[in-house]
This record gives structure tokens, C-alpha cells and sequence, in this order.
């Protein structure tokens, strides 16, 4: 199927790497189905895009490469909402703040998306005060790390 995306303008994807959230994403009611869009070859960043609603994107990255201490202990209410069994089964985004200059760009710890990969369901998470709203992303420029 073609979509219509923020970034790239029409994209052609594969229906069955469509991410469907079982929940609403905090300000974006009409937006439930999503898809990852690569930046490009070893770029840490994906654009979180809508299907739903073209106009709805978000910047992602993996945030282990930003804290590589970041944990969280999933509610029980999301692992069942997720259908997760077993942490090989979720994959991990948040949302990235870009700002000039680069460096200063941030990421959300405190809200990550959290996906279920095999039935390829997702949900926004928000933790405790443990963990920033804005961390800054550094020097993160390549997959993997700085």
C-alpha cells in the first residue's frame, strides 16, 4: 500500500510491518496504525510515521544507544494489553527532539513507545520521575551508539 508520510512524501509499505497501537497516543486520537521508516543506512533515527494521520510523525530512536543503564519494569497492564510473554518480545522507541545545534537535541526516557514485535502492537508507556522528558542525545550519530 502507498502512504502519504511527513518526511519522504509517498512511500510504498508492506502491510504486515504496520505497528497498531492498542491504545490512544497522547494528542493523536485518529492515529492507531503506524510504520518505522528508516533515515538511511546506520542512522540511529526512524521516522514513527502515521498511516492514519499523514500529518502525525515522530522522530525515534532506540534509547539504549542514548542510556546505556535505561531500564523499566513494564506494568502487568501493558504486557497483557501488548500480549507480551517474554522480553525478546519488545522492542523499545522514543521520541527525539531535534534542535540546532544537533547536540542539543533530546530524547523523551520518560514516555517510550513500547512494541510487542511478533503481533506488532505498540503502546506509549509513561514511567515515574526516574527518567528525563528531555535527555540530551549527544553525540549520537551512527546505530549503535556514539
Amino acid at each position: 500500500m502507498q502512504i502519504m508520510t511527513d518526511f519522504f512524501g509517498p512511500v510504498q509499505v508492506d502491510e504486515s510491518e504496520i505497528i497498531t497501537f492498542v491504545s490512544e497516543v497522547p494528542g493523536f486520537p485518529e492515529a492507531r496504525r503506524f510504520i518505522l521508516l528508516p533515515f538511511g543506512e546506520g542512522i540511529p533515527f526512524w521516522s514513527f510515521q502515521s498511516i492514519d494521520q499523514p500529518e502525525c510523525a515522530f522522530v525515534v530512536t532506540n534509547p539504549f544507544w542514548i542510556d546505556t543503564d535505561y531500564v523499566f519494569e513494564l506494568p502487568e497492564s501493558a504486557k497483557e494489553q501488548l500480549g507480551i510473554q517474554e522480553t525478546a518480545q519488545v522492542a523499545v522507541y522514543t521520541t527525539v527532539t531535534l534542535r540546532e545545534p544537533f547536540q542539543e537535541s533530546t530524547t523523551n526516557l520518560r514516555a517510550p513507545f513500547v512494541m510487542e514485535t511478533q503481533r506488532r502492537q505498540a503502546k506509549q508507556i509513561i514511567l515515574d520521575e526516574t527518567y528525563a522528558n528531555r535527555r540530551m542525545i549527544g553525540s549520537l550519530t551512527e546505530v549503535g551508539g556514539r
